[in-house]
């Protein structure tokens, strides 16, 4: 079978090879076009993180417009498989969750359309921190108002290193190595670093925060894979790693076997000093209700391999809005509601959502605000909290379609790294080959 780039796009936004099988597809179109209803019904899907909150603030919505909205929350796992096979099938919503490792196979899919001229975008993005507004745009066209986002840090238990005599987290990889060690020597902990590195079908944020942490990259702004010519920070990276977990072992051998819950239990139950991982986790951390470790976990900036403050890797998730609706102006009204701006230029649900759960924020104003930065002083330091967000990237391979085949690879490296199977050095040079493999076959 022969495909263009938009149907190679599409599917791929399935994280698929092959096109969406007929009984999906039947499954998910019960003949129904895609838009609202008559009435001017607004259908909206989201994966169902939080589905009672976010009905909650739907009522509000509806309240204050006196626009119905016909919610439906998805399964997570199933989320990305069920929107492409509605909107391929003709029954889609009008406007519903993209993942930013989505939008670019959305965009190709024809699912999607810009928000670009319409009222209050530009304002968004003029105050969203820079990596999350390139995150919602596809060849200069905007996509998306932002839901939420977060970027990685280190992760610390001030309590443990107090007992090694350690009063300040590490900047560079190398003092969190002998950080590590001292902990170690001391009898604290024996591994005092656990990481998530059991295969999976998701990202790897910590790999990425590693790599941005030293001002590297695994692509140029071609997409082009330059993880083995032009920038040896992924090898020198790899090779930090594999120290950190075969010769002074400060790195936990069971993270091999571990998906980020378990990390999260662990750093609960002070089994580990540090962690690498989203920010929002630090509240989690801190809750005297659920952590041992509740007032000890701390953020900081992302240790580098120099020393030097370069950056750490985002995500962002946002509301877009459907190609083919029918009701286009009150799907923009709820997309705006939900990622925009209200009367009095303040992101509400945005700081609904931090308040409520403490969900990351892509508004730079929200950073000031005296409501966020007492409820932000709970579980972490606004000041570092706000830095990791100003330093952020995204990854800037996510609209490629081969971006899920190159991120599995990429964790399979990394375990042969980990486990000490192969070299830093054949190890980028395998990614390298792999990423040209899949440039060429997609090409």
């Amino acid at each position: 079978m022969e495909l263009n780039r938009r149907q190679i796009l599409k599917y791929a936004a399935l994280g698929a090879s092959l096109p969406v099988t007929s009984s999906l597809l039947s499954a998910c179109s019960s003949g129904d076009d895609a838009g609202g209803a008559s009435d001017g019904t607004v259908k909206f899907e989201g994966w169902d993180y939080e589905a009672n909150l976010v009905q909650q603030n739907l009522d509000r919505f509806r309240q204050q417009n006196s626009i119905k909205v016909d919610y439906t929350p998805i399964t997570s796992a199933q989320y990305v498989q069920k929107v492409v096979a509605e909107f391929t099938g003709g029954g889609g919503p009008d406007a519903l969750y993209v993942y930013d490792d989505s939008l670019a196979a959305w965009v190709e899919g024809g699912y999607l359309q810009p928000l670009d001229g319409m009222a209050g975008v530009d304002d968004v993005y003029a105050g969203i921190f820079p990596g999350n507004a390139e995150a919602m745009t596809y060849q200069g066209k905007k996509y998306g108002l932002p839901y939420y986002t977060d970027s990685n840090s280190l992760t610390y238990n001030a309590g443990i290193l107090a007992k090694a005599g350690i009063t300040k987290p590490p900047a560079s990889l190398e003092e969190l190595e002998a950080q590590a060690l001292k902990i170690k020597n001391a009898g604290i902990l024996e591994y005092p670093i656990g990481l998530p590195a059991q295969l999976s079908d998701t990202w790897w944020s910590w790999v990425w925060a590693l790599v941005h942490g030293s001002n590297g990259n695994f692509f140029g702004t071609d997409q082009a894979p330059i993880m083995n010519s032009t920038d040896t920070v992924v090898k020198d990276v790899f090779a930090w790693l594999q120290q950190a977990a075969n010769k002074s072992k400060v790195l936990d051998p069971a993270s091999l076997q571990l998906l980020p819950v378990p990390v999260d239990n662990a750093m609960k139950a002070e089994r580990y000093a540090y962690t690498i991982g989203a920010r929002y986790a630090a509240r989690d951390y801190n809750d005297p209700a659920k952590s041992k470790a509740a007032g000890m976990i701390k953020l900081a900036l992302i240790p580098s391999l120099d020393g030097g403050v370069h950056g750490t890797v985002s995500n962002t998730r946002m509301y877009a809005l459907a190609q083919d609706t029918d009701v286009k102006d009150n799907a923009f009204k709820l997309v705006t509601y939900l990622g925009g701006l209200d009367a009095d230029k303040k992101p509400y649900t945005a700081k609904f959502w931090f308040m409520q759960r403490g969900l990351g924020f892509a508004y730079k104003s929200m950073a000031a605000d005296p409501e966020v930065t007492a409820s932000l002083k709970k579980f972490a330091d606004p000041v570092v909290y706000a830095k990791l967000a100003e330093i952020a990237r995204p990854r800037n391979v996510l609209t490629v379609p081969w971006y899920t085949e190159f991120e599995a690879e990429l964790h399979k490296v990394v375990q042969q790294v980990l486990s000490n199977q192969t070299t830093p050095s054949a190890a980028v040079a395998s990614l390298e080959q792999t990423a040209t493999t899949l440039k060429k076959k997609f090409s």
